[in-house]
């Protein structure tokens, strides 16, 4: 198996448990606070802010995990680079000789000009 293959079934693996766990936590805390508001009607307006608040955190966790799964089937910091260091190197220097390479053409075409030029005598 290469690491494509393990980045996919660990990012399935990491939603699956992510969504599972959420969603248990979420299904609790709502339970929790149905139960409170049964035994203390009167307390529903307090008990109601702090669910909504507990299940906006619970459901911060399922998008990072997202995020998480997202980056590693994507982004993967895992996988060997397209180009690496040494390829890159190797281009510079080919760049470099050929940057060269040009300019010594040029030079040695103002030489060629110059010699093709017929001396102008000077006469008194």
């Amino acid at each position: 198996m290469g690491i494509l293959e393990v980045s996919v079934l660990i990012a399935g693996i990491a939603m699956a448990a992510g969504s599972l766990m959420t969603g248990l936590a979420q299904g609790l805390s709502v339970a929790k606070a149905m139960e409170g508001i049964s035994r203390q009607p009167e307390a529903a307006g307090k008990i109601q802010g702090a669910l909504i608040i507990g299940l906006a955190f619970i459901e911060s966790i399922a998008i990072y995990v997202l995020a998480i799964a997202i980056i590693i089937l994507f982004a993967n910091p895992f996988t060997t680079p397209t180009m690496n260091e040494q390829k890159a190197k190797s281009e510079v220097a080919v760049l470099k000789l050929e940057m060269e390479k040009i300019s010594l053409e040029k030079e040695l075409a103002t030489l060629k000009a110059g010699v093709e030029k017929p001396a102008v005598k000077k006469t008194k």
